[in-house]
């Protein structure tokens, strides 16, 4: 259960996700920047070494979602799904995410949506794995919002996107600002539809965002739910590929 928000600007990009999930799971550790396969990539995680966002330094960003409106499970041994993110973020491309996306064991991983966007491109794509095949949705370079919940999936995106949709119509929608209360919001009600999610034992557990302007890149955690009072960590990337400002 997850809300994924994308918002390009003239300068950049700003991109938030709840992540929501059973109260029981452990914490996830706070952002870093690693280095790997001669990138440097910039990411929460989880103790198993997973993760549910990155951002590189080409400015390539991936956000995983569940998708729990497909109804089928790999057989034998689960592979998490913290693993697509963390092999895919080391790619310049959309193309390389498709080979990385190949290179895993898929038929042991649950399904999922992977988020991705390249700045060169201005172009976001959409990746669903079904446990059948890979396919891919291309959107272009806009405001969306993603939204998935394993508590009647269809009806939270319902009341989520409606919730989204009238938060579009206020003066500051688009800042940064505006995002962070979007993502805080408990309508329509607070309980298992509000995009900040409560129930007894599942909720929103931790909040990031990232926020690239130019060749500055900034992720924001703050472990637990966004609506409480709670330490926020920044971790900084300069990202080689940025987008020019026209202000």
């Amino acid at each position: 259960m997850c809300t994924v928000s994308f918002i390009p600007n003239s300068c950049g990009f700003y991109l938030a996700m709840n992540r929501d999930e059973r109260l029981m799971r452990p914490t996830g550790l706070r952002p870093r920047v690693f280095e790997d396969e001669g990138r440097r990539v910039m990411y929460p995680r989880e103790s198993s070494g997973g993760t549910w966002i990155a951002l590189n330094d080409s400015g390539v960003f991936l956000a995983l979602i569940n998708w729990h409106r497909v109804d089928r499970r790999p057989t034998g041994e689960v592979v998490s799904r913290g693993e697509v993110v963390r092999t895919s973020a080391t790619a310049g491309s959309l193309e390389e995410i498709v080979e990385k996306l190949h290179s895993l064991p898929l038929q042991r991983i649950r399904p999922f949506r992977l988020i991705a966007g390249v700045p060169g491109n201005g172009l976001i794509a959409e990746y669903g794995w079904d446990l059948q095949e890979l396919a891919v949705q291309i959107h272009d370079w806009t405001p969306r919002h993603w939204f998935s919940s394993g508590y009647d999936e269809e009806k939270a995106e319902h009341e989520r996107a409606r919730v989204c949709q009238d938060a579009w119509q206020q003066d500051s929608a688009g800042s940064i600002e505006w995002l962070r209360n979007l993502h805080s919001l408990h309508l329509p009600e607070r309980g298992p539809f509000s995009i900040c999610m409560h129930q007894p034992v599942a909720g929103t557990v931790s909040y990031t965002e990232v926020s690239l302007l130019n060749q500055a890149a900034t992720m924001r955690y703050k472990p637990g739910s966004p609506c409480f009072p709670g330490r926020i960590y920044e971790t900084t990337l300069f990202v080689g590929q940025g987008v020019g400002c026209d202000r």
